[in-house]
């Protein structure tokens, strides 16, 4: 199969389609934005029929949403019945979960915080809210707020999307607070206790790349899927670069010791779910934060430097491996100087629902500037190759901003390219930019660089096409298994393999030379790659680390230490094996 991706554009009244380019998009990829929702990607979305589907806010008063009736191609915005429930907590930007639950014939709705719990057969009828004495009521919108925290169950804790388990015996809902733990439900929603245990992840070591800790997530935002063996499986938030996973054989009551999970991804959301063909789906930013400055997080949240992409993995074994690895959206302004504006928070949040010929429909991002809906083809994971000709392309299919590292606003830095498109190809040198630079914090990210996303693999090769400028002081080029940001000079220290072209006898500048990477296996101190130049043989590459997926970036940086000339990069391939 072959996962495409078309992306367009969006108002939330009506699909308007823009061009790939204009949303930042590589134009190989065939990505449809559709819409714009109304809340905060993770929460809100929900299949209604077989062709229609709305996304809900989050607003206490007023309450919209933008609804499809053609299975996601165009929406239109709607307001909601007084019937139903208005958002008690929380704040607007996050809309509800809410859930059908196919055995038990009904919806679920569950606030994220000041958790009431809604029910209803029917989205625009009569919504019920669940009392502390296991009944339904009709009146909580007589009620005021000091009755209905004395009368309505209340859960704790930020939650996720309620799900059916044990054939639909039981609901559950992950909700986080020092850890994740369950909210469980055995009759249909009416009354609620707490799972036994819960997931609590220990903090990271200070690695060497960080100069200082990091915000400190102990496993939180938890996502679920049900295996076919009557496991429970989430996957949860963490501060070390992988999400972290945990079993439960009791439909949720007791957690197995949280692991790592074969995700990259610090400090961001993951979600699971499964298609009707039996498949896992996995959605989450497969990208590495930039490392901690000197004093950190000074106790709460920083910048986050890792919310600009999206990427899709497909299970078919029910866990036990993944593919794919692959980009779906790339953030169209990652590269802006005013990015603040958006504040920090990117594209990781998501939810999906299924559509049919193998699509998926995506809800995700996190503040309105960076929200999109999307229609995206599973079988992207299912590719095996890709190319890139930076002269006929252009950028749009590589990350290559830099930070200028002063927050801003939310935990946000602003940034710039830190890689420019000539007539010959991407330029990549040291940049003669102070701006790039904060002196207190020990961080200088005037290296320039970029990454690009291929088809993950534990044996294959990529080869690249560049040219030395004169008075350039040569790249390092790196094989990795996550997307490090091209201005991260810790990359060729974290990859799996690197190599330098450096001007002298093999490298001279104005001349083009082909590398070709080929490798054989992703173990630390086993695996080898070797490297030809031009055709011929030039290195062997033992791997520095292990990986738990196989290759799925192609990184390239300055290898200079002041301002240069650089290096120009032609074209990429790379093939899985």
């Amino acid at each position: 199969m072959k996962f495409h991706i078309i992306l367009g554009a969006v108002s939330s009244i009506m699909a308007c389609a823009i061009t790939n380019a204009d949303n930042g998009i590589p134009k190989d990829l065939n990505i449809e934005v559709v819409a714009t929702p109304p809340a905060d990607g993770g929460r809100g979305l929900i299949r209604v029929s077989k062709n229609e589907i709305r996304h809900y806010s989050g607003d206490r008063k007023n309450i919209k949403y933008i609804v499809s009736k053609d299975n996601g191609k165009t929406w239109t915005d709607a307001q909601a019945p007084d019937s139903y429930p208005p958002n008690y907590g929380g704040i607007a930007k996050e809309a509800p979960a809410i859930t059908w639950l196919p055995k038990h014939k009904q919806f679920i709705r569950v606030q994220p915080i000041k958790g009431y719990v809604f029910l209803t057969d029917n989205l625009d009828g009569q919504w019920k809210a669940v009392a502390k004495d296991g009944t339904l009521t009709s009146d909580w919108a007589q009620m005021t707020d000091d009755e209905r925290k004395e009368k309505l169950v209340s859960l704790n804790g930020i939650m996720r999307s309620p799900l059916e388990v044990n054939d639909g015996k039981r609901i559950i809902i992950p909700a986080h607070g020092n850890g994740t733990f369950f909210h469980i439900s055995d009759d249909g929603g009416k009354t609620w206790t707490k799972s036994k245990g819960n997931i609590h992840v220990p903090a990271p070591e200070l690695h060497p790349r960080n100069k200082a800790k990091r915000w400190l997530n102990t496993g939180v935002e938890g996502t679920v899927v049900e295996l076919k063996d009557g496991r429970l499986y989430c996957v949860v938030r963490t501060s070390h670069d992988q999400h972290w996973q945990a079993f439960s054989s009791d439909h949720g009551d007791t957690w197995t010791k949280p692991e790592k999970s074969p995700f990259f991804g610090t400090l961001t959301m993951i979600t699971l779910g499964r298609l009707k063909d039996g498949r896992l789906i996995s959605l989450w930013t497969d990208t590495a934060a930039m490392p901690e400055g000197k004093h950190g997080n000074k106790g709460g949240e920083n910048a986050f430097t890792n919310r600009d992409s999206h990427h899709i993995a497909v299970s078919e074994d029910d866990g036990k491996t993944w593919i794919g690895f692959r980009e779906i959206y790339l953030n169209p302004y990652r590269n802006d100087e005013k990015y603040s504006a958006g504040s920090d928070l990117g594209s990781h949040q998501s939810e999906f629902v299924e559509l049919d010929n193998g699509k998926i429909l995506i809800s995700l991002g996190q503040n309105p500037r960076h929200r999109k809906i999307i229609i995206a083809p599973v079988d992207i994971a299912y590719q095996k190759t890709r190319t890139t000709d930076l002269v006929k392309d252009g950028l749009d299919a590589w990350t290559y901003h830099t930070f200028i590292p002063k927050p801003v606003g939310h935990c946000a830095y602003n940034r710039k390219p830190s890689a420019t498109l000539t007539d010959e190809g991407m330029l990549i040198r040291f940049l003669d930019d102070d701006t790039l630079i904060n002196e207190p914090e020990e961080l200088d990210y005037r290296a320039g660089g970029a990454t690009w996303n291929f088809p993950n693999a534990k044996t294959g090769t990529v080869t690249v096409q560049f040219k030395l400028q004169p008075g350039g002081k040569g790249i390092h080029l790196s094989l990795t298994d996550r997307l490090f940001n091209g201005c991260d000079m810790s990359t060729p220290e974290q990859a799996i393999y690197t190599i330098d072209a450096i001007p002298g006898k093999t490298f001279q500048p104005n001349k083009v030379y082909t590398m070709s990477f080929q490798w054989n296996g992703v173990e630390k101190g086993k695996s080898v790659c070797y490297v030809r130049v031009n055709g011929k043989p030039y290195k062997k590459l033992v791997a520095q680390e292990d990986s738990p997926v196989g290759l799925n970036y192609l990184h390239i940086i300055s290898a200079a230490t002041e301002p240069d000339e650089g290096a120009v990069i032609i074209r990429a391939k790379a093939q899985q094996k």
